[in-house]
């Protein structure tokens, strides 16, 4: 692993190597990883992985574990490939194909998973990832649309997860117009879904 990285509460979007893929980004990425609580030893799923940016962090928070990174699209897996390789970082498998299909190269248990994109089964992924769930898992999910939210909600209600999170989250960051003067500009709003399975 790399050891400027290693105890990094975050890592800057500018040190990932990115294409046409969307990234999650840094600030959102840190809301995200906060909520899913990953400690040294966990094994942690993430689908829809993109350029891998959340991958190479829980993979640095799980460094005596494993992450998964699920991703479909082959830019996408080069890009996560190019990243590991950058963050020289050892745990992480890549796994390229279609959630929840792709579980099939996850082990038997899991103890935190996220999902960053689910190329429209999201229903279906969430329902094969709380199979997967160890007692007391954590599940982290982003979304942009209404949607995704709603099916997300109720698919968890279906499943008995009582105790649900949603946090709306607002990011505007600094923009150069001249050279006296900033504006604000606002990002994508983003829901982020989290929740624990108790059995």
């Amino acid at each position: 692993m790399n050891s400027q990285y290693e105890y990094a509460w975050s890592i800057s979007d500018d040190h990932f190597i990115r294409g046409n893929i969307p990234m999650t980004k840094e600030e959102i990425r840190s809301i995200a990883l906060g909520k899913l609580r990953i400690q040294k030893h966990h094994v942690v799923v993430d689908i829809g992985a993109g350029t891998g940016s959340v991958s190479i962090e829980a993979g640095f928070r799980a460094k005596n574990g494993s992450v998964y990174a699920i991703e479909r699209k082959k830019e996408g897996i080069e890009l996560i490939k190019k990243n590991i390789e950058r963050f020289n970082i050892n745990n992480i498998t890549v796994i390229e194909g279609t959630a929840p299909r792709a579980f099939d190269g996850v082990g038997d248990f899991v103890d935190r998973i996220f999902i960053g994109g689910s190329g429209g089964r999201l229903e279906d992924i969430i329902t094969k990832s709380h199979k997967l769930l160890v007692n007391h898992g954590r599940m982290v999910m982003n979304f942009i649309t209404i949607e995704n939210l709603h099916t997300a909600l109720d698919v968890l209600r279906g499943l008995n997860y009582k105790d649900i999170d949603v946090v709306h989250v607002n990011i505007s960051k600094n923009k150069k117009i001249d050279a006296s003067l900033t504006m604000m500009q606002a990002e994508n709003p983003i829901y982020i879904v989290s929740t624990e399975k108790v059995e």
